[in-house]
Order: structure tokens, then C-alpha cells, then sequence
């Protein structure tokens, strides 16, 4: 890949790059494991300001709650990468506004919109566990976005529970794929 195609992601070419040339955070987008399984509200997202000139600073200022038992939030991951990418045919640069939470124990996986309102994110989908079990696959772990706009997340377990590696490959909409190896 050329070094001019590489420029049209939506990103920064290497972390320290985005360290010394893009904006400060001003928002935290924390994963909260509710350690009672049996709470009604279950897991949630915490947005935390961290913004030096806010009177909210340090603060907790929103919780987007799963509404949900027996979940346990994991590795939180965006639908679209923040390093650069190409995308091939001058098609639109997918917009990095959701934020994808795999469950461990549910096996569900919480699409959360950071977009509309950054400061008090909504749920903006939940795919059920069944999803993952129709793919022979549970126990949702790491969430990476792909190059071409796709999501992929790596699983832990098989529909009957036992190890089982692999990943699953969700659309821009969120519909699963399918499993993303292949044999």
C-alpha cells in the first residue's frame, strides 16, 4: 500500500503520531462490571470528563447501563480504527462512533452510539448470544476493527461451551458474517 493511500484513514499512522499530533481527550469511555450478577441494571458504561477546564472534571457524568443480568462487560473495542486505513474505490471513511462490548458470560455484544452524544452515549444495539451460538461460537472476548469497515471479534468457547478459538465477522450494521476463519 502506498504511503498517499494510507493518508485517507480516519486516523493516525502509529499511536505516538496520534499522541503528539492529535487533540486531547477531553472524555473516558470506562467498561463497569457490576460485581452482584443478580443487579437489575446490570453492567455499564461509565463516561468520565476529564477535561482540565470543565466543571466535571474528574467526574462520572453519565452510566449507559446494559439493563441486563449476568453479562460481564470485556474487552471494549470502536467499529472503526483509529490508525490509518485505506478503503478501497474513494469509498466514505467509516466513522469511528460505536463502541463495541463483548460479554463473557451472556455472550451478548452491546453496540453503544458515542456519537450522537459523546458526553451520554445510548445503546444503540445488542446482538444476542444466540447470534454467536448459530455460529458455533461463545464467550465473546476482544473486539478489532478491519480495513474495510468490518468488525471482527475473537470468541473463547464453541455453542456447546467447550474452548474453542476462533473469531466471528460482523458488518458496518452490525449482522453477523459469519466466522471470519477459514478452516
Amino acid at each position: 500500500m502506498s504511503e498517499s493511500k494510507c493518508k485517507c484513514g480516519p486516523g493516525y499512522a502509529t499511536p505516538l503520531d496520534a499522541v503528539r499530533n492529535g487533540p486531547v481527550e477531553k472524555l473516558l469511555y470506562v467498561v463497569c462490571v457490576q460485581p452482584n450478577l443478580d443487579e437489575e441494571h446490570g453492567d455499564y458504561l461509565a463516561t468520565v470528563d476529564v477535561d482540565p477546564a470543565s466543571p466535571t472534571y474528574c467526574q462520572v457524568i453519565h452510566r449507559t447501563y446494559t439493563n441486563s443480568k449476568h453479562n460481564e462487560l470485556h474487552h471494549s473495542g470502536w467499529n472503526t480504527c483509529s490508525s490509518c486505513h485505506f478503503v478501497p474505490g474513494g469509498k466514505e471513511v467509516p466513522t469511528r462512533d460505536r463502541l463495541v462490548l463483548p460479554c463473557l458470560n451472556s455472550d451478548r455484544i452491546f453496540v453503544i452510539d458515542t456519537g450522537t452524544d459523546p458526553r451520554a452515549p445510548k445503546l444503540a444495539k445488542v446482538i444476542e448470544g444466540d447470534v454467536l451460538k448459530g455460529a458455533d461460537c461463545t464467550a465473546p472476548h476482544t473486539t478489532h476493527c478491519l480495513p474495510n469497515g468490518n468488525i471482527m471479534i475473537s470468541v473463547m468457547g464453541d455453542a456447546e461451551g467447550n474452548a474453542k478459538g476462533d473469531f466471528v465477522e460482523f458488518d458496518k450494521n452490525f449482522e453477523l458474517v459469519g466466522t471470519w476463519s477459514r478452516g
